[in-house]
């Protein structure tokens, strides 16, 4: 048996964008808790993750992009943090690079390590879609990935199907965060937003342009909507990162939209919203996991649009929808969202029979995802991962060297459980 020592794990861990950053440091926390050595993380990462004790690289909003368009625009900085990012871990050398979503970002990162370094085991934690385009990107990802940890039920048989990689389904993070009623009895009471009113918490996105894009147009519909349906009350999420440029364009919206930021009120308004007008995103599945009936909504650039309607296999852009395999979850994509169009959208989820269908919708997504008992094995989706991770760190034994894995024994037990894969 291999002797554990007081040498730390030196784990680099490479996050693209802010639901990475939360993921990253839920999976950080989980290694802590279960490594039978302390580990050392370096890397990229954002605001969450330097709660866990990371010193990023640099910017995480210098990465955080969408679309072909705004990639061309920032394409020179973009391949200069690759560049640096690959060099950077290539000097560390660290026991284990773990890739965090935003893989047109990471995977580039991957291909320059695996390159100079094929010793470095090389994991990533969230598949690129796949299942929605570019399916070949699979078995070339076996190039430069050992292993990815999915998180959606039907992604494990897509990977298998599609000849890529190792990979193992852990469940999602957001799991790990659906709210409490008690949280969204807090807020309305903060806010002073009685228990009659219809609360509608508009979601424009994490992402500077996606906000530009969307962010003016979700409060012009939610004002149309608040025409319809009498007592809406209107608050928009936003970033904190991105907080001077919407407090700017909060001062066009007037006091009755309110504007909240940070996790704590995220939570609350997931917790009390009656209702949810959501940018395409992780949003959107955690809105779906706390129950908010909602509409999903996208403005993007024509280039991007252009390019997605023929690259896209997909018939949804709704990670709900996906996952159940039905348009349960109204979508309004380009031209679609206008007052008028999207308004009703969603006065349809807030009145009967359209609100009692979407919420069994809802449910039906919920027991899909395990909401109520996470992975059937009890664990959350972090701890699972993080457990995965360690099997696959590399010890030396004392004698021979053989390699085993970090918390002993054989290899990894892969989950076969799931959903059904889109067509």
């Amino acid at each position: 048996m291999s002797t554990v020592t007081a040498e730390p794990f030196r784990i680099m861990l490479v996050a693209g964008e802010i639901s990475g950053d939360r993921l990253g440091a839920q999976l950080m926390a989980a290694l802590r808790r279960l490594s039978p050595r302390p580990v050392e993380f370096l890397g990229v990462g954002g605001a969450a993750m330097a709660e866990q004790g990371l010193t990023s690289l640099h910017d995480i909003g210098d990465t955080a992009v969408v679309g072909v368009w705004d990639v061309l625009k920032r394409l020179p900085l973009l391949l200069r943090r690759i560049r640096a990012t690959a060099k950077f871990a290539l000097d560390a050398a660290p026991d284990m690079l773990l890739l965090v979503d935003s893989p047109d970002f990471t995977h580039r990162v991957a291909r320059l390590v695996r390159a100079g370094n094929r010793r470095i085991p090389i994991v990533a934690c969230v598949a690129p879609s796949i299942w929605a385009w570019r399916r070949r990107r699979a078995r070339t990802m076996r190039r430069h990935i050992d292993h990815v940890l999915v998180l959606l039920p039907f992604e494990e048989e897509v990977f298998r199907r599609a000849g890529g990689p190792a990979c193992t389904y852990v469940g999602h993070p957001a799991l790990e965060e659906i709210p409490t009623p008690q949280e969204g009895e807090a807020f309305r009471r903060r806010h002073g937003i009685h228990g009659r009113e219809t609360l509608v918490a508009l979601l424009p996105g994490s992402r500077r342009g996606e906000v530009l894009r969307h962010a003016d147009r979700f409060v012009a519909i939610g004002r149309r909507l608040a025409e319809m349906h009498a007592g809406v009350r209107l608050v928009v999420l936003g970033r904190g990162e991105l907080r001077a440029m919407l407090m700017h364009l909060h001062e066009n919206w007037g006091e009755d939209v309110l504007l909240v930021f940070g996790e704590d009120e995220r939570r609350g308004l997931f917790a009390a919203a009656d209702g949810a007008l959501a940018a395409v995103g992780t949003a959107v599945l955690e809105l779906g996991l706390a129950r908010v009936p909602m509409v999903v909504g996208l403005r993007e650039h024509a280039f991007n649009a252009w390019l997605a309607a023929r690259i896209l296999r997909v018939p949804s852009l709704s990670l709900v929808n996906l996952v159940l395999d039905a348009p349960a979850i109204a979508e309004c994509l380009q031209d679609e969202l206008q007052p008028d169009k999207t308004a009703l959208a969603l006065r349809n989820i807030l009145v009967s029979p359209g609100r009692e269908r979407t919420l069994e919708s809802l449910d039906a997504f919920r027991a899909a995802m395990n909401a109520d008992g996470m992975n059937a094995d009890g664990e959350s989706p972090s701890m699972r991962a993080a457990r995965v991770v360690l099997r696959l760190l590399p010890l030396k034994s004392g004698s021979g060297g053989r390699a085993e894995s970090a918390l002993g024994g054989g290899g990894l037990r892969q989950s076969r459980e799931g959903g059904k894969a889109p067509r």
